[in-house]
């Protein structure tokens, strides 16, 4: 068993302090999270991807499903398509050193769908009408980054999760029972700090003004070596019933209903070393003594998982009015989320009894936290309205411009588990700290001969945020742009295979690991120190399309 031993004491905890930080909150989903689950990507075809997404007034493809369904108005035959994706990632966080992996992989679908061609006659004024059935990717989650860094003891206290744990425990008034003990009948936003206590990085100690929470076995002349790892998997996959009709070769109108799969997983695992360097990895109290007993890591570890559907409705609408121009128009509506979520911690420490010599490596693990049914996660996604033009040379090249605004301030929870915020606190953050953003997608397709296409492309969306900069808890893309290329070639006359790359390139918040923050004074108590990362991702999408 360790032993204790005084440290510090930590100044008064009765001042009311807010939490948060890349480790903290995980057991919630934040404003920003919301907004993170929000976002889209232009995925779909080969062809669409290959043209930087700008498909809003272009058609007869099956990524109109999920941009404009006017575009089903367009064919004039039946189709049926598949595409197979690689998405690829990369992340580096400014002036850390490598610690675990900063890349993910995965082998998904990005498109699979079928367009028939229910009705048409070219001597009527509505010349024909199509189904489309199909599932179109609209969110990749699959990412991961890792780093550590230090901070070296340079006569002032370094600063450590524990001391945040401290005040949390504190400021709450929760403190163990009368066997030493400290269960988890508290609520989980407490979790990793009673697993901080359970691991031994922090004790209660007798002071003047009453008992405090101490890290009583992290030396006061400790150097901390922050280590954190983060990694991220699953998608949005939209699935899709649109209808589409032409009327006079001028007008193409549709409609669809899009059914949303969400699955996200989060594992994050923050990790702290201490080190010793000016007394040979001996621990001091604030007096200089020996610490009886020493922490030489902790690792806490944690994973929450979400899961649920989403539904919204797309209308659409694209004119031809000379030969060669189309101007389209489409908005979405918001997309209604019912998501539940799991969470759960665990921590393993090792520790050092500077008396025998003898090393201590201790375990714990809280219960999992279900919100689900009448406490799940409940919300809807900003409106979007899109808008594009595109011109045709002949059978030699097209041309196509898109715009998107999506309002994230109008996001709205409607329903939240018991986590002591109210729906009216999320509604207020995402008007007042949130904004509209601006897409802009490029693309050109161009024929050299009437077999094969070249295709380059290319987008850019600005920040969902009013101040990016200030957004200090977990790191919340705010930025993009993306370059994309591709090629196709006809097979025969009814069979065409298209391939296509996209570069996407993703600004991220700054963000604390940890904090403890002081309303009142409008200052950091306690606090890791600013982070930066930066994430790049690659796409690989082939499609194989059957005209029949």
């Amino acid at each position: 068993m360790l032993a204790a031993a005084s440290l510090f004491a930590l100044p008064s905890q009765a001042q009311q302090l807010q939490f948060g930080g890349a480790v903290l909150n995980r057991d919630i989903q934040m404003p920003a999270d919301l907004a993170q689950l929000s976002q889209t990507h232009a995925f779909g075809t080969a062809r669409a991807m290959g043209m930087g997404g700008a498909f809003v007034s272009l058609g007869a493809d099956l990524a109109s499903l999920s941009l404009n369904p006017a575009g089903l108005g367009m064919y004039r035959s039946n189709e049926l398509s598949i595409t197979p994706l690689v998405a690829l990632s990369r992340a580096s966080t400014a002036g850390t050193d490598a610690w675990q992996s900063n890349g993910s992989s995965q082998f998904a679908l990005g498109n699979v769908g079928l367009a028939l061609n229910l009705y048409e006659n070219s001597r009527r004024r509505l010349v024909s009408f199509s189904l489309g059935i199909g599932m179109n990717r609209i969110a990749d989650f699959n990412t991961r980054y890792s780093f550590s860094s230090e901070s070296r003891y340079d006569g002032r206290l370094m600063p450590t999760i524990a001391d945040v744990f401290g005040q949390q425990l504190g400021q709450a008034d929760v403190w163990p029972g009368n066997d030493g003990g400290l269960g988890y009948g508290y609520d989980p936003s407490l979790w990793p700090a009673i697993l901080g206590y359970n691991g031994y990085l922090l004790n209660v100690e007798a002071g003047a003004g009453g008992d405090l929470w101490v890290p009583s076995y992290i030396g006061h002349n400790a150097s901390v070596i922050h280590s954190m790892d983060v990694e991220q998997s699953g998608s949005i996959n939209e699935f899709s019933l649109a209808v589409g009709g032409n009327i006079d070769n001028k007008l193409y109108f549709g409609a669809s209903l899009g059914v949303q799969s969400v699955r996200r997983t989060l594992d994050v695992t923050y990790q702290e070393e201490y080190r010793y360097y000016d007394t040979e990895g001996v621990a001091l109290d604030r007096d200089g003594a020996t610490l009886p007993a020493q922490l030489d890591y902790a690792s806490l570890y944690q994973r929450q998982t979400l899961s649920g559907a989403g539904v919204n409705f797309k209308l659409g609408v694209t004119a031809r009015p000379i030969a060669g121009l189309r101007i389209g128009v489409a908005l979405h509506t918001p997309t209604y989320y019912a998501l539940s979520q799991t969470y759960q911690g665990d921590i393993e420490t090792l520790g050092r009894n500077n008396d025998t010599g003898e090393m201590q490596r201790s375990t714990d693990r809280t219960p999992q936290q279900r919100d689900e049914g009448d406490g799940s996660w409940k919300f809807t996604s900003p409106t979007r309205l899109l808008f594009g033009a595109s011109y045709t040379f002949g059978r030699f090249a097209i041309v196509s411009v898109d715009y998107e605004r999506a309002w994230y301030n109008g996001i709205r929870v409607k329903n939240l588990p018991d986590i002591g915020l109210s729906t009216a606190f999320y509604k207020a953050d995402f008007k007042q700290n949130f904004c509209a953003t601006n897409t802009l997608r490029a693309g050109i397709e161009l024929r050299p001969v009437p077999t094969v296409a070249i295709r380059a492309g290319g987008g850019f969306s600005d920040s969902m945020f009013r101040d990016h900069a200030a957004q200090i808890n977990a790191p919340a893309a705010y930025e993009s742009y993306y370059v994309t290329a591709g090629a196709g070639v006809n097979l025969s006359r009814r069979t065409v295979l298209d391939l296509a790359y996209q570069y996407v390139s993703q600004k991220q918040t700054p963000y604390e690991l940890f904090f403890s923050y002081d309303a009142d004074a409008g200052d950091m108590f306690t606090h890791s120190g600013l982070y930066d990362t930066a994430l790049t991702r690659h796409y690989i999408a082939l499609t194989l399309g059957v005209r029949f």
